[in-house]
């Protein structure tokens, strides 16, 4: 039985890809017996299949990763939804950061965004649709699945527990980046009960205000335990997420509840990463 291996090039450049010998291809068990060399046109992924052996049978076809609809001016996107969109901005006047940030809270009128308690996306998601928008020549609000984000599901995720009062994000300071403490959070227990939560590989923490610093994407899992009545303070680790912003520098930040995904050798580095979100096309954001 063949086993698929899914290649993603999420940017607007061609990207070779090199898939080493010796990668896990099931979890574990199953390894490649040697390095495959992958060749990807922008916005596409590729199927690459290996037998039992761990031996590269066959390159799959290359599927398209564009935005597949656009929205009118205005239309709500769900933040849920895994459509590939964009809601086009048709009103341009003024401070474009200003406008990004506020057409992204009325394309995603139901997104949580409390500064107080330190939960956020719409400043995310306006500053990855900013630099989306200059890559595709346009001016849209995106879809996190248009911007390789997906929704956080896990019930037993930070964001989950903050969301629903379970425990307090006191404070998210960004310090830096590509390194174990590129992020310190203090979070409080209120309950009577111990928490254990997981903050998972993927997270994207976002600047509270458009400062045109780095948005940061936590690069491991986390788990976090905190006892009734108890506050800790707990680093992670971290990669920036915006090769054209500067680093962060003791701003106040927030936790979002998208997940950045792998998209082949994302998470190896910090330059695999930046290839990853906008191929370190220097784009100003201030």
């Amino acid at each position: 039985m063949n086993l698929k291996y899914i290649v993603k090039n999420p940017s607007l450049s061609p990207q070779t890809i090199t898939l080493p010998q010796g990668l896990s291809l099931d979890g574990g068990r199953l390894r490649s017996i040697r390095p495959v060399v992958v060749q990807l046109p922008p916005m596409s992924m590729r199927e690459i299949l290996f037998n039992e052996n761990g031996m590269p049978v066959n390159e799959g076809c290359i599927q398209d990763l564009n935005v597949a609809h656009e929205n009118d001016d205005g239309t709500p996107i769900d933040p849920h939804g895994d459509r590939r969109e964009r809601t086009r901005i048709r009103n341009i006047t003024g401070d474009r950061p200003t406008m990004f940030v506020s057409e992204t809270r009325r394309v995603y009128p139901n997104l949580v965004v409390d500064d107080s308690r330190n939960l956020g996306g719409a400043q995310l998601l306006a500053q990855f649709s900013h630099l989306r928008s200059a890559r595709d020549n346009t001016t849209a609000i995106y879809s996190p699945a248009a911007l390789n984000m997906t929704y956080a599901s896990r019930t037993d995720s930070l964001y989950h527990a903050a969301s629903t009062g379970k425990v307090e994000i006191e404070s998210i300071v960004g310090n830096g980046y590509n390194s174990s403490n590129a992020i310190t959070m203090r979070v409080r227990n209120p309950g009577n009960q111990a928490v254990r939560m997981v903050v998972p590989r993927g997270t994207m923490v976002e600047q509270q205000t458009w400062t045109g610093k780095q948005n940061l994407v936590v690069n491991d899992d986390v788990w976090i335990d905190i006892e009734p009545g108890q506050t800790g303070a707990f680093p992670l680790p971290a990669f920036c997420a915006n090769a054209s912003g500067g680093s962060p520098s003791g701003e106040p930040m927030n936790l979002t509840p998208f997940v950045f995904n792998d998209m082949g050798g994302s998470f190896q580095s910090q330059d695999a990463m930046w290839r990853t979100t906008d191929s370190r096309r220097p784009v100003s954001m201030r």
